[in-house]
């Protein structure tokens, strides 16, 4: 009889957890004001809350990957730009939404350069 209010309990904490931190806003990543991105092949919107959509996820064989998601335009030359910086393979991940994938974490990496670029 006592288990199930532990386990509402755990899983109310859980959700309260994972609304926290959706909502969490990276100041560091703060989108410039004058910088001017119609010259770039591609751009990479930003989540509802302001930051830059960059995160790292699992394989299924326990390695990781850092994946950029909300990408408009050319997500072929962003690959390889991205491969480029982080001196791994790149390539435009499965869907139908444009994403790029990267083996290895280079999540605060990317997200410097994406910032570096205005985006």
């Amino acid at each position: 009889m006592m288990l199930a209010p532990l386990r509402q309990q755990r899983v109310a904490r859980g959700l309260c957890k994972l609304l926290q931190r959706r909502w969490v806003f990276e100041r560091r990543y703060r989108q410039k004001e004058e910088m001017d991105t119609k010259n770039l092949p591609f751009l990479v919107h930003r989540t509802p809350s302001g930051n830059l959509p960059v995160y790292v996820e699992p394989t299924q064989k326990g390695e990781k990957f850092t994946r950029i998601r909300r990408v408009y335009g050319d997500a072929e030359h962003l690959a390889r730009e991205v491969g480029r910086l982080c001196d791994a393979s790149a390539r435009v991940g499965r869907g139908s939404r444009k994403s790029v994938d990267v083996l290895g974490v280079h999540e605060k990496k990317i997200k410097e350069w994406l910032h570096h670029l205005g985006l």
